[in-house]
C-alpha cells in the first residue's frame, strides 16, 4: 500500500497530460484507419476522376498520424 501511495505522490502533471495526449493520438489514428477503410468502400461504389486522389489523401492522412503518435512518445 505503501508503495502506492508514493508512486502515486510522485506522478507529475506533465506526465499525466503526456498520456492524455498519447491516448487521443491513438484514437486519432484509430479514426484514420476507419477513414481508408470507408474511402476504399467509396471507391468501390463510386466511380469518378478524383476516386485516386481522394484514395491518396485519405492514406497520406493516416500515415501522417501515425508519424504524429511515434513522434509524440518519442519527444514527449
Amino acid at each position: 500500500m505503501e508503495n502506492l501511495a508514493n508512486f502515486l505522490l510522485g506522478v507529475t502533471v506533465f506526465e499525466v497530460v503526456k498520456w492524455f495526449f498519447v491516448v487521443g493520438l491513438v484514437m486519432y489514428v484509430a479514426f484514420g484507419i476507419v477513414i481508408v477503410k470507408q474511402v476504399g468502400v467509396m471507391t468501390e461504389a463510386v466511380e469518378d476522376e478524383f476516386n485516386g486522389v481522394v484514395f491518396i489523401l485519405a492514406w497520406a492522412h493516416l500515415l501522417l498520424a501515425v508519424g504524429l503518435l511515434i513522434l509524440a512518445i518519442v519527444v514527449l
